[in-house]
Formats: C-alpha cells, structure tokens, sequence
C-alpha cells in the first residue's frame, strides 16, 4: 500500500518498517535504535544476517556521531557527495547495532540525495537503516509499485516516482588514509580521487580488504524471476540450444541465492539499455522486472566491448551478478 511521509514516520516510530525511496532505488527502512524493527528487515527480505546494513543519515554531523574515528578523508568526500550516492564503511560507536554491521566494527554510512528520504529522517529524529525493498538476491526495486509486487502489498511505501540514478551507491571503505571501493556505483574512483586530491589530502588505494564488508557481495545478485543470460557479443550458433545446454548445468542454488530454471528454454527476450552508462543504470532494474513479466522462458544481454570502460564499472557489476550465466563464442 501507498503512505504518506508522515504515515511513514508514524510507522517508523512504532518499530515498524516501510519502504522508502531513494535516488539510488528503493529502501526497506528501520530506525537504527530499533532492534525489533531491524530484524524485521532480514525477515521481510529473506536477508541472511552476515549480509551488513547501510545507515541513513540527514547530515554529516549526524553520520560524526556514529563513527568513532571521523577523520580528514571521510569529511572531504562527505562534502563532496552528500547528499548523493556514496557509502563510506567506517568505523563505528556503540549507537550503532551489531545487527546492522552483522557483529564487524564497522559500518556503512551515507546521505541520500532525495527529499523524502531526508524529510522522513528527520522525522523520526534518528538515522534509518536501509537496504534495498527487494528479497534478498533479487533485483532492486526502482519504483513503488517495484515494492508493491515484490511483497504482495504488504510493506507500506512511500511514492516518491522513478529513482534518479537506479543502481546502489557506491560503497567505499575508508581506513585512515586507506581507501579501498567495495562496490562500485555513480560516484567512481576517479571522481574520489580528484576531491581528495584538490583538498591536498594524502591517500592510497589498497585491494587486500574483506568484500563482507560491504552488502551485495554475493556471487549471484539482483537477479530477475528469469534466467538472464549474458551473450559475448561474438557469438555465433544456435543460442537457444547453446542455452538449453547449459541450462541442464546450473545449480539450483548458489550462496543460498535460489537460481531460476524452467524445464526447458523455447523462447528468450534481449534485453536493450542506452549506450549511456548513466542512462543504462536508470532503465537495469526496471527493464529487468518489465521482460522478467513477459511469456519468454529467459532473457538474454550481450555484452559488447564499450561495456568495459570505465563508466560502465558499475553497470557491469550489476549485470554480471544479475547473469544466471555466460556464454562465449
């Protein structure tokens, strides 16, 4: 069902959840305080409780109180990005939950650039945890009505029309002067670079860190109802008997991540995004849920060289986890 902000913030108060929207997608949300409420999250989503949460705050003074160490590096970029779609994964004071870090000492912080969002933070007064308002492994909510078919009308939400950007923020792990991407997302390591390096601060970039750290880790992510296989876009042959082949090869299962498969595979639909990364980052999701609907047995998208420039990282990311699998030539 549809609520306003201020039915939402009544919820929130009341140790419940809703679904709120973001410029990112969509995000089933608790107030941080609430352990009853935060364990509704991993129940309504399925979520396994290793996978940590990502906090919500409405300024970087409300994110310094939830992080023991704030340092010259996290305030630069927080700066530069919030609002926006950026994560930092710092460490954190006793305000924040083992449950939302799944027992780690550190947690995920970020302002999201929505107004809704801010309005119902600030009204019920303290951060709100947030992950995507979708089941667990599946593919992420971009609209309301996204939220209403994924569980059956049965999680409030708040209507806040098509997500701006469309994919998860990017996620960033910051360790005294340590920095390390966790996922990627609109904000890419070039755009960190340039605002740490204009404000003259020393950093490095390190890859030796723990990926757990961050959620959307799994091998298999934001998956549609339907098998989407990923096409190398030099193939050539009979697809529908290459895929039928491969299709008496899949797991049933992977990271307790179900994979779905029919019997057999008659028909497929491609799926198209815009040669833009940014414009193919608002169309992923709902494009996914829109053919996942449609009569074809799977879908299919391939996968072309320009795919693997740099302002594709994130896209890429999400379309590889989103592929029940690959096929090359």
């Amino acid at each position: 069902m549809k609520i306003s902000s201020g039915q939402a913030i009544d919820i929130l108060k009341k140790n419940q959840v809703v679904a709120i929207p973001t410029e990112t997608v969509y995000g089933l949300a608790a107030r941080i305080g609430s352990d009853l409420a935060l364990s509704q999250i991993f129940e309504t989503k399925k979520r396994p409780f290793f996978d940590p949460l990502i906090v919500h705050v409405k300024s970087i003074e409300q994110a310094q109180a939830l992080c023991l160490h704030w340092n010259p590096i996290m305030q630069c970029l927080a700066e530069s990005f919030w609002p926006g779609p950026l994560t930092m994964v710092v460490p954190k004071t006793k305000m924040v939950s083992d449950l939302i870090t799944s027992g780690l000492a550190t947690v995920g912080l970020r302002c999201p650039q929505h107004a809704i969002a801010l309005d119902i933070i600030e009204g019920v007064g303290e951060p709100l945890a947030a992950p995507s308002a979708n089941l667990f492994g599946q593919t992420s909510p971009t609209l309301a009505d996204h939220v209403i078919s994924e569980f059956n009308n049965q999680i409030p939400v708040v209507d806040g029309g098509p997500c701006l950007i469309g994919i998860e923020s990017t996620v960033l792990l910051v360790q005294n002067h340590q920095i390390s991407i966790l996922r990627p997302g609109q904000v890419t390591q070039l755009m960190i670079e340039v605002a740490l390096k204009k404000k003259h601060l020393g950093f490095d970039w390190t890859k030796s860190v723990d990926k757990k750290l961050s959620p959307g880790q799994m091998k298999h992510h934001y998956m549609p109802s339907k098998p989407l296989f990923g096409i190398d876009s030099e193939f050539k042959g009979d697809l529908i008997a290459r895929l039928n082949q491969e299709l008496s090869h899949l797991p049933d299962e992977v990271e307790g991540v179900k994979i779905h498969k029919p019997t057999q595979i008659r028909s497929i639909k491609e799926l198209k995004l815009s040669d833009s990364a940014c414009e193919a980052a608002r169309q992923l999701y709902s494009e996914l849920r829109r053919l996942a609907e449609g009569p074809e047995d799977a879908l299919t998208f391939y996968f072309q060289k320009s795919h693997s420039a740099p302002d594709w990282v994130a896209v890429h990311e999400r379309l590889s986890k989103a592929c029940t699998k690959f096929i090359k030539s």
